[in-house]
Order: C-alpha cells, then structure tokens, then sequence
C-alpha cells in the first residue's frame, strides 16, 4: 500500500524498523537526532529480555537469586528450582528528568524495600541491589518527544511513542509470568500522551504554542512612522 506521493504507507502493526523505514522516507533518508534516540531507547526496551549480559530483567527473575526457603521452595536432584510461590514486586510507571522509567521494588512482608539488601530472612530475593534492579527500562527523553510530537510532530513520531506504549505492556507481562506483579501504578505513556492531548484541546494550550513562536514586532508598531 503506497500514497499519492509514492511513499509507504505504515502496517496496521508495525515494528520498530517498519516505524524506522517510515521516518526515513519523510526525511529524505535521515533519522533525526531526536527520534533516533527515542528510537534506540525503544529498540533496548523490547530486546531487554534477549539481552545477553545480566541486567534488571534477569536479575529479578532468576530462580537462583531467590530465597527459596521463604518461597516454600527446594532444589531437585537435577538441581532445578521449584518454590510454591514467586518473589512479589511492585511495578510503577513514572516520567523522571531522564525520560519515561519503569521502576521496580521487592516486598519484605508488606513493605516495598528501597535498599541494598543481602540474605536477610523476611526478603523474597536473596540479593537486592536497587543500583541495578530498581530500574527495570527507560525511554530517555520520552516526555520531551511527546510534547514535541504535539507542536510539530509527525506520524512516524506518533507510531514510534504508541510503539514504546507495546514494549512496556509486553515487558510488564513478561514480568507478571516469571514474578509476582502486585502492583503496577504511577503514570503510563498512554496517560500522560492523553493528559497532553487534551491540553492541545483547550485554547490556552494553544496561545501555549503560539507564544513559543517568535512575531513580527514590527506589526506592534505604527510603520508609517
């Protein structure tokens, strides 16, 4: 399926590269700096559970950092891990300085920990290290992308935003297999995109726009003058 200028259309679905072709092809074969970093993030976040080296993903779900004692668990004969239950986690979506973050805590009892913890006997992990588990992926500069698509934005822009959307559903269900997910909150894309498109709505979001646009300050004056 093409347009009337000859170029591609988009896929129902499409993926990241579908996204990527599209943009290009908008941009005379480019990828502009900025989609191109929001682009890379995008990219890391879907491949984050075929990464091969040991990052968050990894860490929090793997049966070996568990305490398999608390769990009601035990080690086989072929020393495979089996434990009545999966080490709980709370999930939260939130927008930092750095971009869209998705940030993970353990349980200790009912408490959501947010320290160094090492085998102590009421955590559900054997090891907690927030310096390399809490953030679980990040689009960095998400929410600048987002409020640039609204001012001047293109399609391409707005696939690859809902295309970030899909990656941390399917990562958050990926983590709701292997862990106890008890919680997801905070503040998804989806949300804020529509907190922003609603904003385009309203006339005062667009005085908003338009007050980010330099004028003819000669037209203030009387030119006769």
């Amino acid at each position: 399926m093409s347009n009337s200028l000859g170029k591609s259309a988009l896929p129902e679905n499409p993926t990241l590269k579908d996204i990527n072709k599209f943009k290009r092809q908008l941009n005379w074969g480019d990828l502009p700096p900025f989609y191109h970093m929001i682009a890379s993030s995008v990219s890391e976040l879907e491949s984050i559970h075929a990464m091969g080296f040991d990052n968050a993903l990894r860490k929090i779900c793997k049966p070996t950092n568990w305490n398999i004692e608390l769990l009601g668990g035990y080690i086989d004969a072929n020393n495979e891990i089996h434990v009545d239950k999966k080490p709980r986690i709370a999930i939260y979506q939130l927008f930092t300085e750095r971009g869209f973050e998705l940030h993970c805590f353990p349980y200790a009892r009912d408490k959501e920990i947010d320290q160094y913890v090492r085998n102590h006997r009421l955590m559900e992990f054997v090891v907690w290290d927030p310096g390399t588990m809490k953030v679980l992926g990040r689009v960095n500069q998400l929410h600048k992308f987002i409020d640039y698509y609204f001012q001047r934005g293109d399609v391409a822009d707005r696939a690859v935003i809902f295309h970030a959307m899909h990656c941390v559903n399917k990562l958050i269900e990926y983590m709701q297999k292997h862990v106890d997910v008890v919680k997801v909150d905070g503040v998804s894309i989806e949300q804020y995109f529509k907190l922003q498109e609603k904003k385009l709505a309203t006339a005062d979001f667009d005085d908003l726009l338009l007050g980010g646009l330099k004028g003819n300050e000669l037209s203030n004056g009387d030119s006769n003058k």
